[in-house]
């Protein structure tokens, strides 16, 4: 398996790098695009970087936030008559924030008006021979401040629309979930139940960053880091992570988890 990150929030010129992640994966002959990014600049990387985005099999979309799924706009745009797998959710009006400080964070419009461009996957679907999609539990998390909007007004977003796609490799499971807003530890327990292997690999966002006041940090404590590292020590032989991990988050799990928690950034390559 190769993995190459079209888009990240880091990476040096001529690549571009912005707040969202894009993978491009090729396994036993396939290739899968996961996520576009925010601005369609995955595309661009993807020409230096020697990818041929011709050659996709399979578009994945991983939840319904902007930073994954608005470059897809310029994507269609290139490949009409391109479906994206994504979950039923991602229709839904997502929003960060708090009080009167909410900001619209799902969908761009125009991908709303393109609802038959997208294939609703079950909670467990098989996409290729050894390659899954398997939908997040769910669970609400007020302290992440991020809502979907009802007629009611704000509610926690339960992640009902966020999933992990899944290849079950000689190595062992290589588990992608762009921003694990669900938490590494259920996503991962979860998806141990299903398929009954060990996970080798798993790669995403942990989304642990935070900013008071201008200044990053982690609503993560300590204690609470240790135990998301020593559940991936025990059960994950590699974690690759960025985009929404925090550098803050970063630095405290990669005392515990040392050469196990590897960096991703925009151009990388990993062989698995």
């Amino acid at each position: 398996m190769k993995v190459t990150v079209l888009i990240e929030n880091t990476g040096e010129a001529p690549l571009v790098a912005e707040h969202g992640l894009s993978f491009y994966i090729t396994f036993e002959g396939k290739n899968y695009l996961l996520d576009a990014g925010q601005s369609g600049a995955f595309m661009d990387n993807a020409k230096l970087l020697g990818v041929d985005l011709d050659m996709a099999d399979k578009t994945i979309l991983s939840h319904g936030h902007y930073d994954h799924a608005d470059g897809f706009v310029r994507y269609l745009e290139q490949y009409p008559e391109r479906k994206i797998y994504a979950q039923p959710g991602i229709f839904e009006s997502y929003y960060s924030g708090s009080k009167d400080k909410m900001h619209y964070i799902g969908l761009h419009e125009s991908l709303l008006r393109e609802k038959e461009k997208f294939i609703m996957a079950e909670k467990y679907m098989k996409l290729n021979e050894n390659v899954y999609l398997i939908a997040d539990k769910g669970s609400i998390t007020p302290g992440k401040k991020l809502y979907r909007k009802t007629d009611d007004g704000y509610v926690h977003d339960d992640f009902y629309h966020e999933q992990s796609l899944v290849f079950d490799t000689e190595k062992g499971l290589v588990i992608f979930n762009s921003c694990s807003h669900t938490g590494l530890v259920p996503i991962v327990e979860n998806i141990e139940q299903i398929f009954h292997k060990p996970v080798y690999a798993y790669l995403g966002g942990l989304h642990m960053k935070s900013v008071k006041h201008g200044v990053e940090g982690t609503d993560f404590s300590n204690e609470e880091l240790e135990k998301i590292a020593d559940f991936a020590l025990s059960h994950i032989q590699y974690v690759y992570t960025g985009h929404c991990t925090g550098s803050v988050a970063m630095n405290i799990l990669k005392s515990f988890m040392l050469d196990r928690l590897l960096l991703i950034y925009t151009g990388c390559t990993i062989e698995l």
